[in-house]
């Protein structure tokens, strides 16, 4: 989820975003002349596609998860409520299509640092802000968190330790994509995995941890510890939502076949369905992967609606990630305190998405964008000692 930009079409040139606000760059050679970066092109399609996933995110908690926390459960009339998740688990697939984009351009460690750097600065600060206005806030009812939350959350320790409780429970993605990008990063060093060797290890992460569930966790069944700590506390009942990413970009580069491709969808339809949390509508994330396909095969989309909207649509996907970070304790909390001032849900519902637009703007602008900038130059200082690899 701390990464966005363009795509191309099969054979097409790499073009991308690290990260929710710079575009990736390539080099052009000139002979006698070092290379020049150039700077890729930044199409709509990817901006548009991340910020369907954040709003779909914003729609089901002010909708349906967040009114259940208030007095009386103030839901709006049933055809405004928005009951079928999947928008965090499209951003992860996005996440997953950039990172295979980028492993490539730099070497593994510093990929691995980079990524790190965009995404944890944020989450960490974000951590430290909702734990603060958890317990200076604190309505009734809701679940106050304790100083061992608050390690264990910036420990990455939520799915790890039964003691330990998410401090906010959107933060489930980060964990994920941190063992996902560690994954890619170890799997990318000294370019050992590469084309078909790639594909098998695609293959295995998606069918692995099907076999487990299958052996140790199906109805009725106890499992034994180390399986749900191996599949909940790594994120491995949530590494298809990579994968699917991964092979969206290898497909759209022709380093794998639509029918493959096509059959490693299907399985990881099958996984979103067999591995809960969070639990989302299989159909609006199917629907959701048609559509990242569409956005790497044709990036360029001209459609009127979106061309009249271009500067939205990109400012908020430049600030998706912050917004998502903070928007659901947060918002939860403004919300909770208007419903008991007896607004309803057509009042406090406008300041919730009011409140994640501003923190997450707030976010990324003070914390995500300068601590990037910052530690950048200490990873770009780093000796240029591990070769570059491609997926």
């Amino acid at each position: 989820m701390d990464t966005q930009g363009t795509g191309s079409r099969p054979g097409g040139a790499d073009s991308g975003t690290g990260g929710v606000t710079a575009a990736a760059t390539g080099s052009t050679e000139s002979a006698g002349a070092p290379a020049a970066p150039v700077r890729s092109p930044r199409h709509i399609s990817w901006d548009a596609v991340r910020v369907l996933g954040i709003l779909a995110v914003l729609a089901f908690h002010t909708t349906f998860l967040t009114p259940h926390t208030l007095p009386g459960y103030d839901l709006p009339p049933g055809p405004l409520q928005m009951d079928f998740p999947f928008g965090a688990s499209l951003l992860i697939v996005i996440s997953g299509y950039f990172a295979a984009m980028t492993i490539g351009k730099k070497p593994p460690l510093r990929w691995w640092l980079r990524r790190l750097a965009r995404l944890l600065p944020a989450f960490f600060v974000a951590v430290v802000v909702i734990f603060a206005a958890s317990i200076a806030l604190h309505p009734e009812g809701f679940y106050r968190p304790s100083y061992t939350d608050l390690v264990g959350n910036l420990a990455l320790m939520p799915n790890l330790l039964d003691s330990v409780q998410y401090i906010d429970r959107a933060h489930w993605t980060v964990p994920i994509q941190v063992c996902g990008f560690t994954a890619i990063a170890l799997l990318a060093w000294k370019g050992r995995v590469r084309g078909r060797a790639a594909s098998l290890v695609m293959w295995g992460v998606l069918l692995f941890p099907l076999a487990l569930r299958y052996l140790f966790m199906g109805p009725g069944m106890v499992p034994p510890e180390w399986v749900s700590m191996f599949m909940d506390g790594t994120g491995l009942n949530r590494a298809h939502l990579l994968i699917a990413g991964v092979a969206i970009f290898r497909w759209s580069k022709q380093r794998m076949t639509f029918t493959e491709l096509l059959l490693m969808l299907v399985v990881v339809l099958v996984a979103h369905t067999k591995h809960p949390p969070p639990g989302d509508s299989v159909v609006a994330f199917a629907v959701a992967l048609v559509l990242i396909c569409v956005a790497a095969y044709q990036p360029v989309w001209d459609a009127r609606f979106l061309t009249n909207f271009a500067r939205p649509i990109r400012w908020l996907a430049g600030i998706s990630y912050g917004v998502y970070l903070m928007h659901y304790v947060m918002g939860s909390l403004v919300a909770r305190h208007l419903a008991d001032l007896g607004v309803p849900w057509f009042g406090w519902i406008p300041a919730y998405l009011a409140t994640a637009v501003l923190l997450g703007w707030a976010l990324t602008r003070w914390v995500e964008q300068p601590a990037f900038t910052l530690l950048n130059k200490g990873i770009d200082a780093l000796p240029r000692r591990t070769a570059r690899t491609g997926t």
